[in-house]
């Protein structure tokens, strides 16, 4: 296993699109702390906590997209032979996907926290001095982003087109919870991508059953293509 992840995560630390992604995704929070640190009428809310809502799940898609791209530039290049005749066993492929895409995951959503503190304070805002509010966004954005990221190595793995896999992931997020919302029938906090922003327990759990059960299928249909 251990080569497995030295392979994953040389191959992975050597695409541009990792970092860019990444990057983008803490920018994107720079920009929303610079915003509401720049508001001198926020009443009874903090700039840093309001900065969390749209734009953590801006990056969030980055950090999925970059999950997509484990196995999307797999076959977008054609190197699937290449990753099978090198790691050989399908579980030791998603797994391995999944543990590097995780640990890029926790540094996106660590910069992004740190960058929207920046941004608030560069706006001329003040962090909040509590851990309450504050520290449920943090909680919520770390495994927002983790969850992400899993999610995006499942969908690339399933549907093996880069494009498809980050428009279904969006679609989702944007459209479909957008939705259920909306219409009232499922309880937000039960809501996979919302929930789990929300660092509701119900939504989280789903979220990761859901990718525990995507990557099983991944690694079910690896085996079945080998096979």
């Amino acid at each position: 296993m251990k080569h497995a992840l030295a392979y994953e995560w040389f191959r992975v630390r050597s695409l541009r699109s990792t970092w860019l992604l990444l990057t983008g995704a803490g920018v994107v929070q720079f920009a929303s702390g610079l915003y509401w640190g720049l508001k001198r009428d926020l009443g009874s809310l903090d700039a840093f906590t309001s900065a969390f809502g749209l734009a953590d799940r801006v990056g969030a898609l980055l950090v999925a997209a970059a999950g997509v791209a484990a196995f999307g530039l797999d076959h977008q290049h054609g190197t699937s032979a290449t990753t099978r005749l090198v790691l050989r066993s399908p579980a030791r492929i998603v797994a391995a996907r999944a543990l590097v895409t995780a640990g890029l995951g926790l540094l996106g959503g660590l910069l992004m926290v740190v960058l929207t503190a920046a941004g608030v304070l560069t706006g001329g805002g003040a962090l909040p001095a509590g851990a309450g509010a504050a520290g449920r966004a943090v909680a919520g954005v770390l495994p927002l982003t983790v969850l992400s990221g899993l999610a995006g190595v499942a969908l690339g793995g399933l549907l093996r087109h880069t494009g498809l896999a980050i428009g279904v992931f969006a679609a989702w997020v944007f459209v479909g919870e957008t939705t259920l919302a909306a219409l009232g029938s499922v309880p937000v906090t039960a809501l996979p991508f919302t929930g789990t922003a929300l660092s509701a327990l119900p939504g989280t759990g789903v979220f990761a059953a859901l990718v525990v059960l995507a990557l099983g299928a991944v690694t079910f249909t690896l085996a079945r293509r080998d096979g």
